[in-house]
């Protein structure tokens, strides 16, 4: 009743124009879903919001969801296209399969597809033993790329999801990697595919396989949803992927897109029947009560900010990605606000899409939801020495031509004036000589006549 009423006030809030409420993500949550599973999850796929949980934390054996990660390293490391050869050893994987031959060849694609369909025991074992040469190598990679993901408790021991000791996952470890799958188009297309056939390999005829996940096709098979039965198939459903076995209980990972909103729902040791079931009453309870919403573009103009010591005095500025937020069906995004932190000291040299701060986003004034990374938009080298003074290089330059045409201008003037300071002195110096010898020569004539005078008396 208040979280009715709470809606109710905001609503009016809203349209009256009284104000404004920024109220917390759950605010305007619809009931609570109820779940057979032991543990379950509801995240928005795109921001990673974790919307509804339950044991979220309950390390539980995750069954053939693990293939999730099996098929992502695949389209990370193979070619779609390459032919692998079956070895003598992956035949007899138990479990689902497609029932490799050893010798058989077949391509990377469809042994995933095999994979993310048909849930191929046997197809996992070649896909891992093609990328890392045997199972044990293959589950070191699983575990380390489930943890970038975001996986902070699981232990993957094999690439399928067969029951073994120790093999284990949680509920947000596999909603974390489902969000990282997504992310990548030809997984996506992968796990959203209901039917693909095989073309006749080498050593067998065609093969044709059906998605086992009934929220993309079913709609005779009723399923329980919050105690009344309604048909698995389920609007908006992009995969992702169903588990079984009999020590996992039933497991499904699954995603469904609605008017640009994104959900995520896991499920764990929940019955055959229940996991989706338990899955459409989460998948309900988030487009009920959520919405995903675009704060900030990446084609936003971010402005440009001052470098210190640079060839130029200002770079731009620019988003690394788009930024969404989750928020209340009822909260449209006029609740968002931004406020841009740049690094303290921006100083040359600067490479193109350095990070120079962050774009923050809140709902209302302090409530902070989500960051986004500022960039540089293009490279600033380093600076003359005038660039101590903000002077750019382009007016250092002509600053530094000015100079040395006046430098230049000075040393010719100087040069020109010595030059003919030296002609002046040398010509005074020839004037005196000339001047000298003049008097010495009437002083010798002088002499020479009183000689005469003298001589004749």
């Amino acid at each position: 009743m208040i979280k009715k009423l709470a809606a109710v006030i905001a609503v009016i809030i809203g349209i009256t124009g009284i104000g404004t409420i920024f109220a917390p993500i759950d605010a305007f949550a619809a009931p609570a879903p109820e779940i057979i599973a032991e543990a379950g999850i509801l995240i928005d796929g795109t921001t990673g919001q974790v919307l509804y949980t339950k044991n979220e934390n309950a390390t539980l054996e995750p069954a053939s969801t693990t293939k999730m990660i099996t098929c992502l390293l695949a389209l990370e490391n193979l070619d779609m296209n390459t032919v692998l050869t079956i070895d003598a050893e992956t035949p007899f994987t138990e479990g689902s399969r497609i029932y490799l031959l050893e010798g058989e060849q077949i391509t990377v694609e469809n042994l995933l597809y095999a994979l993310m369909l048909e849930s191929a025991n046997d197809a996992a074992v070649a896909l891992a033993k093609a990328i890392s040469g045997s199972t044990e190598a293959f589950a070191v990679k699983m575990n380390e790329r489930a943890k970038e993901l975001g996986a902070t408790s699981t232990n993957f021991i094999n690439p399928n999801g067969l029951h073994l000791e120790g093999h284990l996952s949680t509920v947000y470890d596999l909603a974390m990697i489902a969000k990282g799958c997504m992310e990548n188009e030809t997984f996506r297309m992968l796990c959203s595919t209901y039917y693909h056939y095989i073309p006749a390999t080498n050593m067998q005829d065609e093969r044709h396989m059906y998605n086992t996940n009934r929220l993309l096709y079913d709609e005779k098979t009723l399923v329980p949803v919050n105690g009344v039965n309604v048909p698995a198939k389920y609007e908006g459903t992009i995969g992702i992927k169903t588990g079984y076995t009999s020590h996992a209980g039933g497991c499904l990972v699954s995603g469904a897109e609605r008017d640009g909103t994104f959900l995520i729902a896991v499920v764990m040791n929940s019955t055959d029947a229940g996991r989706f079931g338990d899955s459409i009453a989460l998948l309900d309870y988030g487009f009920a009560g959520y919405h995903t919403v675009k704060a900030a573009d990446i084609t936003d103009d971010m402005g440009k900010t001052q470098v210190k010591r640079g060839a130029v005095s200002e770079v731009g500025l620019e988003l690394a990605d788009s930024a969404y937020v989750t928020l209340p069906i009822e909260a449209s995004s006029s609740v968002l606000s931004t406020k841009i932190v740049l690094n303290e000291e921006i100083k040359a040299p600067i490479k193109k899409g350095d990070e120079l701060g962050r774009l923050e986003i809140y709902e209302g004034e302090s409530n902070l939801m989500t960051t986004v990374p500022i960039l540089a938009s293009a490279e600033v080298g380093e600076g003359t020495v005038l660039s101590v003074f903000g002077i750019e290089n382009r007016t250092a330059y002509i600053i530094y031509a000015v100079a040395g045409v006046i430098i230049a201008l000075m040393l010719i003037l100087t040069i020109s004036y010595i030059v003919l300071k030296r002609r002046q002195i040398r010509r005074r110096r020839e004037r005196r000589a000339k001047r000298a010898m003049e008097i010495a020569m009437k002083r010798l004539e002088r002499e020479k006549d009183i000689t005469k005078r003298d001589w004749r008396f």
